[in-house]
């Protein structure tokens, strides 16, 4: 396979509709995401791996790291704004070789 065509592939995937995770409404009426309690939970084409015992965060690729303390998801939700938050904290964790890591 080419260079050109595997990026055209992957391009493709990237584009598919990944499932959405359920949004409620909360007793404010603002909308709330449910967070999986098995796995990824995915908004707006962003999936995170979001552990409300552990108040960790973790994109796909980068590492584990702490869900701000002004997030609250002891209720297993968060509005749409607090995941974005969320994703970009675990985009700033760093993946496989930041922070100084050297083997």
């Amino acid at each position: 396979m080419t260079k050109w065509s595997a990026l055209f592939a992957l391009g493709l995937l990237a584009a598919c509709d990944v499932p959405q995770a359920p949004v409620v409404t909360g007793p404010d009426g603002q909308s709330r995401i449910e967070i999986s309690a098995t796995g990824l939970t995915c908004y707006d084409r962003r999936c995170l791996d979001i552990n409300p015992a552990a108040r960790s965060v973790r994109m796909i690729g980068n590492r584990t790291t702490r869900i701000p303390a002004e997030i609250d998801v002891s209720d297993n939700l968060v509005t749409p704004a607090e995941f974005r938050r969320l994703g970009q904290v675990a985009s700033l964790a760093g993946g496989v070789g930041s922070r100084g890591d050297s083997g």
